[in-house]
């Protein structure tokens, strides 16, 4: 039995060996591969957070506006709250609570 499977193994020579082996060192990435992708990344990954960064500045822009024309708003509403107030006093005019 050890002699039919020994005939059916094939004989691969250093030729055949040497390409297989070269064809596989062509397949594998090589550090100078990974470099390039990881400097390919990092510049796609600094684009992104930059924009990210723009958008939420924007946001936050919007936000401090907002907030400050809230706060003139609540004075303006306070001054008027308080025009209206002195006029139904000097009227005698009773305003609900």
């Amino acid at each position: 039995m050890a002699k039919k499977q020994a005939a059916k193994k094939k004989v691969i020579g250093f030729n055949d060996l040497n390409d297989k082996l070269d064809r596989m060192i062509d397949a594998m990435v090589t550090h100078d591969d990974l470099k390039r992708l990881e400097e390919r990344l990092d510049q796609k990954i600094d684009k992104r957070v930059g924009e990210i960064l723009t958008a939420i500045d924007r946001l936050a822009k919007v936000v401090s506006d907002l907030s400050l024309e809230y706060a003139a708003v609540s004075v303006q509403l306070s001054r008027h709250e308080e025009w209206i107030r002195l006029i139904a006093q000097k009227t005698g005019v009773n305003l609900p609570s």
